[in-house]
């Protein structure tokens, strides 16, 4: 792992002869990565892009000036390693405060340096997955749907702070990869998909056949459209084309193509920063009923990755009856419950809790899991950041946490 370290000293300071008191804890880092130092006076030349993660070594005490001068070529968040050694922990207080007040993300590594180079390891990876998530192309095929509206975007406002790309695509884009779909191929897509479902209710294998044709057409869209993530109007295609994406969606996200229902921007958003954080494949779903005396909420949606799973049966889309949905059971156990709203993507709950049950409610969507979520009713008839969470199966607050604190 390469790591630019940048050396922030005092001019009053002897740099030499502070590296020497220094050399303990360099070494250390020399010993768990690739380190190359970075002088104040080269920062501004420096292509930080190189490396896998930067590091503002705050060496002594009145250095403040000296990194508020080069904030602006610096990359955010700010990693400011503190030592015991020549004031620089004080140093590092003061910068940032500094960054604070300027509305700048900052961090203070400091303590002993075996446990500072692990942290260093963890924030190397939290910007892999800021690199991806700034690198990702959002695809909102055919708009989303008309009831989300709490859970507008503002795309320029979510690019500026994420860095993604977010382009709307007509739903004829879809319409016409159908054309094109191999047939032959969607049968084998839907027989597969059948023999591996423990149950078949009110669907036929020709609801299969419709609905892998979707996730044919879709694979398509996001090949012409070099699209890292989806999310689709679908209730549209129920209405035109009497199918539903319900089995395409769990498909793509068994392939690790994080992909979303109802053309909703922010719950797919948090699928993809989920997936990457954690590795665990999330899906998204609705509170449909909570118990305030007892902090039990029921989550329900027509798709799920398959593969997160213990085991399905395929059923008819929960609303119109008609086409494929999906109904997964899964393993009882801890669950994280998160989203990210607002207009620019800025906002967030997270909450950890455990999978009580599956149910099999004839009046909500196909898989449905009660979960206990303590203390998080009031958040749901209060706060709620619009109406579909994301479910990840296992405990992952306090990554989620940590990652987005230092947003």
């Amino acid at each position: 792992m390469k790591i630019a370290l940048v050396s922030i000293v005092s001019e009053v300071h002897d740099e030499k002869k502070v590296d020497q008191s220094l050399d303990s804890q360099i070494k250390i880092l020399e010993d768990n990565f690739e380190i190359e130092e970075v002088p104040a006076d080269e920062i501004p030349f420096t292509n930080f892009n190189e490396y896998d993660l930067t590091i503002n070594f705050i060496k002594t005490g009145g250095s403040e000036a000296t990194f508020a001068e080069n904030v602006e070529y610096l990359p955010q968040p700010a990693y400011l390693l503190a030592t015991e050694l020549n004031n620089s922990l004080p140093a590092a207080l003061e910068i940032l405060s500094f960054l604070n007040a300027e509305d700048l993300s900052g961090k203070i590594l400091h303590g002993d340096m075996e446990e500072v180079a692990a942290e260093i390891e963890e924030l190397a990876a939290y910007k892999k997955v800021r690199d991806k998530i700034a690198a990702a192309k959002f695809g909102i095929i055919g708009q989303p749907s008309d009831w989300l509206i709490g859970s507008k975007v503002d795309y320029d406002h979510a690019a500026h702070h994420w860095g993604s790309e977010f382009v709307d695509i007509e739903l004829d884009q879809l319409y016409q990869a159908l054309k094109q779909v191999d047939s032959a191929k969607a049968k084998r897509i839907a027989a597969d998909f059948l023999e591996n479902a423990s149950d078949i209710v009110e669907s036929s294998k020709a609801d299969l056949v419709e609905a892998a044709k979707i996730y044919l057409a879709l694979k398509d869209v996001i090949a012409k459209n070099d699209l890292d993530v989806i999310t689709i109007r679908c209730f549209d295609i129920v209405k035109k084309l009497n199918t539903t994406g319900c089995l395409a969606l769990s498909l793509l996200n068994n392939e690790g193509l994080i992909a979303g229902c109802e053309g909703d921007v922010p719950a797919a958003f948090t699928m993809f920063l989920a997936y990457q954080l954690t590795g665990v494949m999330p899906f998204m779903a609705n509170p449909a009923a909570i118990d305030k005396k007892n902090d039990e909420i029921l989550f329900a949606h027509c798709t799920v990755a398959t593969d997160i799973s213990d085991d399905y049966i395929i059923r008819s889309h929960f609303e119109t009856g008609i086409g494929v949905g999906i109904q997964g059971i899964l393993e009882t156990g801890p669950v994280t419950v998160f989203k990210i709203g607002g207009a620019g993507l800025e906002q967030y709950f997270v909450a950890e809790g455990e999978i009580i049950e599956n149910l099999d409610s004839p009046n909500a969507c196909r898989t449905q899991l009660k979960i206990s979520l303590p203390q998080s009713s009031d958040y749901f008839l209060n706060d709620s950041i619009g109406n579909h969470h994301i479910i990840i199966p296992g405990y992952h607050a306090d990554i989620i946490n940590e990652f987005l604190g230092m947003e």
